[in-house]
């Protein structure tokens, strides 16, 4: 089987919750495909269509949480690669994690939060419509290097900078880094917000993590 070939079969069984047909191939691809490409081009692409048909009706809730746990399984799998990846040890930290106020999306959260304590990030995961206020709170208990928060609402976008502004008036932000994501953002907004960084992907996040850490 070719690359493509397997990461085609990689996101297509993902997507079908095809346990068996998954993890067979992810352990054939582990030996031969780079990792942020099985995770980019197999999972990423793979957890698109889920969500695709999660909005066009064709999945409902069991079929997402589904997913995500099969998701969370391929991860695991892939524990061995995503700690070799883990060139500089001294860079790992702390980081707290968590959807924001009104939003209850966690596939994406949960992902990046596996990958990041798989190369050896202290994960604080506060879940999803997490208020501004237990954010703070967190920060000032924890002390993590790196607050991530995620939104896939535009409804709920606000939310991120109202955190921000709370950690300002609590003498906290220059205690974190901020990471966001979420498809409704962008590099732009994300500044535009007083956020440090924005990841494009759980791949990407992870990328920036380690980049705000350095």
């Amino acid at each position: 089987m070719g690359e493509n070939k397997m990461l085609k079969t990689i996101a297509e069984s993902l997507a079908n919750l095809n346990d068996e047909l998954l993890k067979n191939t992810l352990r054939k691809a582990m030996k031969e495909i780079l990792l942020k490409k099985i995770i980019r081009e197999g999972l990423g692409k793979g957890m698109e269509i889920v969500g695709t048909r999660y909005e066009s009706g064709d999945y409902f809730l069991s079929e997402l949480i589904m997913a995500a746990t099969l998701m969370n399984e391929s991860m695991e799998l892939l524990q061995p690669l995503l700690k070799h990846e883990a060139a500089d040890k001294d860079a790992i930290g702390k980081t707290v994690i968590g959807t924001v106020e009104g939003d209850l999306h966690d596939i994406g959260k949960n992902l990046i939060g596996a990958m990041l304590e798989s190369i050896g990030f202290e994960i604080t995961d506060l879940g999803v419509d997490v208020t501004p206020e237990k954010f703070v709170e967190t920060v000032r208990q924890v002390k993590p290097d790196i607050l991530c928060m995620s939104t896939l609402l535009s409804a709920t976008m606000d939310k991120i900078e109202e955190t921000i502004k709370k950690l300002e008036e609590n003498g906290l932000r220059d205690t974190v880094k901020v990471l966001v994501g979420g498809r409704c953002l962008n590099d732009q907004l994300a500044r535009d917000m007083g956020a440090d960084s924005y990841g494009d992907d759980a791949w990407d996040a992870v990328r920036k993590a380690r980049m705000l850490l350095s």
